[in-house]
Order: C-alpha cells, then sequence, then structure tokens
C-alpha cells in the first residue's frame, strides 16, 4: 500500500471521526514496514505537504514556554496527557520501565480507558531496557504502541544506524512539546534530582506550530508502519493564533533529499554578525559544520561551544577534542558544562534566531537519526535562550590551548583513535 493509497479526509466525516479515534485499521506487515522506514514508499499526501518542503515554512501567533530541566518539562507533559479529551501522540527515544516511565505509561493507560486515542511510537534501539510487559495496561487499556526499527537477531542490540531520536507529545492537536527530553528517571532528576545528573531543554508550543509537529509525528508513525490512520483528519486546519513567536518545525532524517538540520546551522553560522552559541551533549560533527564554525570565528563572529564534561559516552568527549585545536586557532570558545550531563540541544544566533530541539552536533544526528527542531526568529525566547547559554557558559570550564597542551602523549593517541573510530563507524 503506497503512501497516497493510505485512507484520506476525502471520505465521509462521521466515518473519518471514528477511524481518526480508534487509529486502527489493520495490522503491520514486516516488509511494508522495511519499505516505508528506508522512505521506499510515499508519505501520506496531508503528512508530506506539511514537512516535505525546501524552505523553512514559519507560522507566527505561537506561544513558547522554556524548559531548562526534566522535572518541570515532563510534570508539564503530564499535565497536558491527564488533561486530554481526544487524542495523545507521543514520540520519543527513549522509553523506560522505571518510575516515570511507569507515571507516563499510567497516565496514557488511563486516558485510553477513558476513550481518547493514544498512540506511542518509541524507538527499538533507545528504549531496549523496556520490558515489553510494562506496555500491557496501555495495550489492553486500547492504546497503540509501536517500536520503530526492531532490529532482527543477526545485528547486535546497540547498533545505532537508521533511529527515531525525535521526542514529540501532541495533545488534542492543541498543544505540542518536544525538545531533548527522553522519558526515564534520569531525565526527572535534572538538576533538581539528589545526583543532578542531566540539564536539558525543551519547550511546550502552542498555536499553529503544534500542526506541524504533529504532522512530523505522523510521519514517523507511518515509517514504523503504525496502524493506518484517516491522516488528513488531523491536519486540515491549524490551532488559532495565541501567542508572538514565529516558528518553522524542521523535521530532518535519513530519508530527506538533504541534510536540512546541518544546512541550517551552516547558512545560520554565515548569515550570523555578531555572535553564535552552540550547545551539545555530543560533538562529532564533520567537515562542513568545522570549517562553517572556524570560518565564524575567523571573521570576528564569537562562536561559543557549550559542550558535556560529565558524558555518558566518553568515547565521543576524547573524540571531540581532537577537534578543538583548528577551532581554537580560529578563535571558537569551547566550554565543558561540569555541574550536570549536559543534554540540551540548542543554538541561538545573534540573539534574533534560536533552535531547539532533538539533534546533537554529530554525525548520527545529521545522517542516520530522524530528528525535528523548532527554529524560534525573532521575539523574547532567542533572547532567554542566549541568557541562559551564557549563565551555563560562566558555570562550565573553558578548554583552551593550556588544557589540551596538558594531554600527554598517550592521552593524544587515545583522542586521536576515537576521532578515527568514529569516523568509519
Amino acid at each position: 500500500m503506497s503512501g497516497d493509497d493510505a485512507p484520506t479526509g476525502n471520505s465521509d466525516p462521521s466515518e473519518a471521526r471514528a477511524l481518526a479515534r480508534s487509529g486502527v485499521s489493520e495490522r503491520p506487515r514486516g516488509l511494508r514496514a522495511g519499505l516505508r522506514r528506508h522512505g521506499l514508499v510515499r508519505r501520506p499526501t496531508a503528512v508530506a505537504a506539511l514537512t516535505r518542503a525546501h524552505d523553512l515554512r514559519f507560522t507566527d501567533g505561537n506561544r513558547i514556554a522554556l524548559y531548562e530541566t526534566g522535572r518541570r518539562g515532563l510534570d508539564a507533559m503530564l499535565d497536558a496527557i491527564e488533561a486530554a479529551r481526544e487524542r495523545i501522540h507521543l514520540e520519543t527515544y527513549i522509553l523506560r520501565s522505571d518510575a516515570t516511565g511507569e507515571r507516563f505509561l499510567a497516565a496514557l493507560a488511563d486516558r485510553a480507558r477513558s476513550g481518547v486515542a493514544v498512540r506511542v511510537l518509541y524507538d527499538a534501539v533507545g528504549s531496549r531496557s523496556l520490558h515489553d510487559s510494562a506496555l500491557d495496561g496501555l495495550r489492553a487499556a486500547g492504546g497503540d504502541v509501536i517500536a520503530f526499527n526492531p532490529l532482527g537477531r543477526i545485528y547486535p542490540r546497540f547498533a545505532p544506524r537508521r533511529r527515531d531520536h525525535r521526542k514529540i507529545l501532541v495533545v488534542d492537536g492543541r498543544v505540542a512539546f518536544t525538545g531533548g527530553l527522553n522519558i526515564g528517571d534520569e531525565y526527572y532528576g535534572g538538576l533538581e534530582g539528589p545526583s543532578a545528573s542531566w540539564r536539558d531543554a525543551h519547550v511546550r508550543v502552542e498555536g499553529p506550530a503544534v500542526r506541524d509537529l504533529e504532522a512530523v509525528f505522523l510521519e514517523s508513525w507511518f515509517r514504523a508502519d503504525g496502524p493506518g490512520l484517516v491522516w488528513s483528519s488531523f491536519l486540515d486546519s491549524a490551532p488559532a493564533p495565541c501567542g508572538d513567536s514565529r516558528c518553522a518545525v524542521l523535521a530532518d532524517g535519513p530519508v530527506y533529499r538533504r541534510r536540512r538540520t546541518r544546512a541550517l546551522l551552516i547558512g545560520s553560522l554565515g548569515d550570523a554578525d555578531r555572535t553564535a552559541g552552540l550547545t551539545s551533549p555530543y560533538f562529532a560533527p564533520g567537515r562542513r559544520i568545522l570549517e562553517a564554525l572556524a570560518a565564524a570565528g575567523e571573521r570576528g563572529v564569537r562562536v561559543d561551544l557549550l559542550l558535556a564534561g560529565q558524558s555518558d559516552h566518553p568515547l565521543l568527549r576524547r573524540a571531540a577534542r581532537a577537534r578543538f585545536p583548528r577551532l581554537l586557532r580560529a578563535g571558537v570558545r569551547v566550554f565543558e558544562y561540569q555541574r550536570a550531563m549536559m543534554h540540551a540541544k540548542t543554538a541561538v544566533f545573534d540573539e534574533s534566531l534560536a533552535v531547539i530541539g532533538t539533534s546533537n552536533l554529530d554525525r548520527q544526528s545529521f545522517e542516520r537519526s530522524y530528528e525535528v527542531n523548532l527554529v524560534i526568529a525573532g521575539g523574547e525566547v532567542p533572547r532567554q535562550l542566549r541568557a541562559n547559554f551564557e549563565r551555563d557558559c560562566r558555570g562550565a570550564s573553558i578548554v583552551d590551548a593550556n588544557t589540551l597542551d596538558a594531554r600527554g602523549a598517550v592521552e593524544r593517541g587515545i583522542d586521536a583513535l576515537a576521532a578515527l573510530l568514529l569516523r568509519l563507524v
């Protein structure tokens, strides 16, 4: 079944509403799922119209709330879930079976029992610790749960490649969330937890951009071969304007014709006049981003990188240090955040353009994973993100030439080897 053969909004309205609430028209088939996952089947027309544009499509009148800690962001998501009346669409890279995951699954099951259409999509590798039995309650309540790109037995369970790294929650087509937060105890603890394990960035969105985020979820649902839907019934109209933020939703992934997030960052670095601040937990971006960062620094833009000083992937941190000398020579400043695990993925240019979402500054995000980012032009949010960025840099340690020179020969060799391995993977 091609994407254009999927049910459309041209059917009877009452039937469309019933199908939209139930969501189930057929069971997934393995072969078709593989074809969809690798972009060999066209997306439904209603979804493609909102996700395939080459240029950013901005909408006005959005209201944005920014969350810096997992506790506040995940609590806000739970509040939205508990208030749902029609549908809940949740997409996440990591869904755990721990206390935080159980809270979410219990809330989702409760709404499903009340007649709300609940659809959950999680990545099979990111959520490899998820116990299937943890999903029994939600499934029994009528919720649909799909794993993205489950790996066959011949592949190791930790293999990366094409993954769904997006984090999206859309409730009733009126409110949406996206950013760096996965669903697990380490994200909920954040800076407010006893171990201060994570620092993140997440946003709550109201207004016309919600429809664009829901279109990205529906694209992922289609790629994962979730039960068929009346796609256009969700996307016929956008929510009314309710704020003053101008936003664009940037979807990206390995089947897109160009690397959209990488192109956005390179273009924004080239257009920046005064400042560029980029935050990422993992830094292995490839030649084009490195050249764009260096070029901006060499022409006088104050370019700052804020990276994780405490990392859950020490190999990536070592590989990043092998790339710093070229950037430092170009005037780029590099900071490592030590207070907690830095997991935010943001960029802000001249306090006028901000990017916040799921993309790390590494090849996995730019080339192999499905990602989504919110681009915000003008207004208060870019200024707020810049102020937060500068505050975090003040509390971080700076990596300079003296820091790198202090490494011994063995340590330099390990860093170079780590960089080489990441280029080959």
